[in-house]
């Protein structure tokens, strides 16, 4: 029994880190181009935001001038230290795995018995060594996935709604202003399945008269963000106190024939699924690897 789940999670970790592999986003180069970063994140220059930051703070002490700047500092850092855990971790689950897998048919077949607590200590520490970097990559990557973005897109919710009309200040409450967090009100990755940022049948071919494209400002893509900060997270109607036409909600969705930001959040969490998977394999892997160390050699 030792010997067939050995074998069972040595396989399961190898499948696991193929599909991580086929659908991670830095190792396909999923994430950069387009709308997020022209740059691969492995070739960040966190030196150089490094120098700005410092530079900066030994001339002026002022938080709104340092709090961008250390910002992009520590979003460099972790773009270049989730590029490489992606790459160490799941190379090594597929190359570590694929060893425990040869070891695990060959004690199968019982072609292995003299060197069965060898394997087992190899078992155990490719448990615990996969389990300890593939831990850290996922604590990285769904960091980023939910509190970093591309900051192209406003955040909306589901239908695309931005700002609602509050009667009491005859305005439109920015629905996601933050006083603390100026990056509050830009979508993050893990918001990037919504319609809003993504190709749109219904909006794309409905007239001027429906309900969502006469609720679109024009000022929204340029200046909302601005808008909302000055206005304490309010922005104006059409004037001081009116609505933009009937709306109760402004809108601000995407005009775009493509999917390319469901498909880069379809693939971030099939990546960070299955690696919580093969976590849960690692620790298979380890406690059987103990087992077979510690085994008398009966097989059982």
């Amino acid at each position: 029994m030792k010997k067939t789940l050995f074998l069972i999670f040595s396989a399961a970790i190898v499948i696991f880190s193929v599909i991580c592999i086929g659908s991670s986003p830095l190792i396909n180069k999923v994430i950069i181009g387009g709308v997020y970063n022209s740059l691969n994140w492995g070739y960040e220059n966190c030196k150089y935001n490094s120098d700005v930051y410092k530079k900066t703070k030994e001339a002026t002490s002022d938080e709104k001038i340092l709090k961008p700047l250390k910002h992009g500092l520590n979003v460099c850092n972790r773009k270049k230290a989730v590029y490489g855990l992606e790459h160490a971790s799941l190379i090594l689950d597929i190359i570590l795995g694929f060893l425990c897998l040869i070891l695990g048919l060959l004690h199968y077949f019982d072609v292995g018995k003299p060197f069965e607590k060898v394997t087992g200590i190899i078992g155990l520490a490719t448990g615990i060594i996969q389990f300890i970097l593939t831990l850290v990559y996922i604590c990285y990557s769904g960091y980023i996935f939910t509190n970093d973005g591309p900051n192209s897109y406003f955040k909306t919710n589901k239908d695309g709604v931005i700002a609602t009309w509050d009667d009491g200040k005859s305005k439109y409450k920015c629905d996601y202003y933050d006083k603390d967090d100026e990056y509050a009100i830009y979508a993050k990755y893990n918001d990037l399945w919504k319609k809003a940022y993504n190709y749109d049948k219904d909006y794309l071919q409905a007239d001027n008269s429906d309900k969502v494209k006469k609720c679109i400002s024009s000022y929204l893509s340029v200046g909302f963000k601005t808008s909302c900060e000055s206005g304490e997270g309010y922005v104006q109607g059409s004037d001081a106190t009116h609505k933009y036409s009937d709306c109760d909600k402004l809108y601000s969705i995407s005009s775009t024939t493509e999917v390319e930001n469901k498909y880069l959040y379809d693939r971030w969490v099939t990546t960070i699924i299955f690696a919580c998977f093969i976590i849960a394999c690692d620790i298979g892997l380890a406690i059987f690897g103990f087992l077979l160390f510690k085994s008398d050699g009966s097989g059982i």
